[in-house]
């Protein structure tokens, strides 16, 4: 190689060295973080905490045992308080008319028997005027007939004693022998049949005035038959024949005492049979409608005892006991309706409010761990066991109820098996640490 070649070679390796030991030394003065290695799986999809010590005693880690229990335990479920539809009554009124007055208000506490409203029915108009002319014209064939009897009975009285004057008269002749015997057997033949005529007559009055009032009942008890049914009572009728004054306006009274819990008629309105007016309840005993879910549909039946409270009165529990299980769970929701009867003394419960209802399953032994050891893990359960050396199995579980500090295990732990209680929540977020 020529001299000036060989010196610019190692003058240009002289000059590039210093730039290699220079990129190699800002290397090592800013070093690449590390990647975190993903969170250990086990083969059941159960993931491994790795939590340091440092950490723990931060978390001031505690821990809990599963366990079988006797345990007092109850479902859990919300619900709406409803109308015993029971003890719902629909007025309705029995005739066709127009409404005149509304004598009661929504809420109004009222008895069996007061007037709720009054209409004008023509119905009840023509009845009570056919009524009348009946009951009108079997009392004018009446006076008629009696004029007549009464006329012949006033005839025959006179005839009766004519017939007895001359009877005695003709008797004392024939003691005297100045009078024949046959005339004074006509006159005896004669008094017998006046008298005879005078008894028929008198029964003749009575038979007649008996068909008259029997005619009476048979044309017109129909027709009050009918104004009963349609609302006149017996004092209506009594004043109508007294006073024969036609009063076509109907009272429609309440069948049974409670509230009045809705009105569905205003003044002016044509109202008929098949038209409700207003509803009737009586909300001294109520119903409590909920949703039980399917994981504890095993554990309800109709008859056992419940509490509920509202938010209207807190602390206050009102009791009850179920009186309806549906046969089927809910399409929409996956959860099975239930409905009790609950005692509501004072009125206190008011239809559409919102309840929280607690039924009362009793004792029964079953597979616990504390609450504090479960966290949420999205749409599941999950728990915390320990393993060694800092690092703890994440395990989902499906739970059942709750009672008191302690909740029902269904599956994924077995019992013995030691929980993470105080720190589960660290434990959680860590779990989201490594995985996100």
């Amino acid at each position: 190689m020529f001299p000036i070649a060989r010196n610019f070679v190692v003058a240009l390796s002289i000059g590039i060295l210093p730039c290699f030991l220079s990129g190699c030394e800002t290397s090592q003065s800013h070093p690449i973080a590390a990647a975190q290695p993903p969170a250990q799986v086990l083969k059941n999809g159960d993931e491994i905490i790795d939590l340091s010590t440092d950490a723990q005693k931060l978390a001031g880690m505690e821990y809990g045992t599963t366990e079988n229990q006797i345990l007092n335990l109850s479902v859990k479920c919300n619900g709406e308080v409803l109308a015993d539809s029971n003890l719902m009554r629909h007025v309705t009124t029995p005739v066709t008319g127009r409404v005149e007055e509304v004598l009661v208000r929504t809420g109004d506490h009222i008895e069996e028997g007061k007037p709720l409203l009054n209409i004008r029915s023509t119905d009840i108009e023509q009845l009570e005027s056919d009524l009348l002319q009946n009951e009108g014209q079997v009392r004018a064939d009446l006076k008629r007939d009696l004029l007549q009897i009464d006329s012949d009975l006033a005839t025959t009285q006179e005839g009766l004693k004519l017939s007895e004057s001359t009877f005695n008269r003709l008797k004392n002749l024939v003691e005297e022998k100045i009078a024949s015997q046959a005339d004074f057997e006509a006159a005896r033949t004669a008094l017998e049949k006046d008298r005879i005529n005078l008894e028929s007559l008198k029964r003749k009055r009575d038979a007649t005035i008996t068909l008259s009032n029997e005619r009476m009942r048979l044309i017109t008890e129909p027709i009050k038959q009918k104004l009963r049914l349609l609302g006149v009572t017996l004092s209506e009728l009594d004043k109508l024949l007294k006073t024969r004054q036609i009063d076509p306006v109907v009272p429609v009274l309440a069948p049974e005492s409670g509230i009045i819990s809705e009105r569905l008629v205003n003044v002016g309105e044509l109202v008929d049979p098949t038209k409700p007016l207003f509803t009737i309840g009586d909300f001294h005993d109520v119903w409590l409608k909920a949703d039980v879910y399917e994981q504890d549909v095993s554990k309800v039946h109709e008859g056992q005892p419940i509490e509920l409270e509202v938010d209207s009165f807190p602390g206050h529990k009102f009791a009850g006991r179920l009186n309806f299980v549906a046969d089927s769970l809910t399409p929409e929701n996956r959860t099975l309706a239930v409905r009790a009867e609950v005692p509501n003394p004072g009125l206190m419960l008011k239809p559409k409010m919102f309840a929280r209802m607690r039924i009362l399953i009793g004792d029964h032994r079953v597979l616990t761990i504390p609450k504090d050891a479960v966290q949420d893990a999205g749409t599941e359960k999950v728990v915390y066991l320990p393993l060694s050396q800092g690092k703890f199995e994440e395990r989902k579980v499906k739970l059942g109820v709750e009672c008191g500090k302690f909740v029902e295990v269904l599956s994924g732990i077995r019992p013995g098996e030691k929980v993470v209680t105080k720190g589960s929540f660290d434990l959680r977020a860590e779990s989201l640490r490594e995985s996100g």
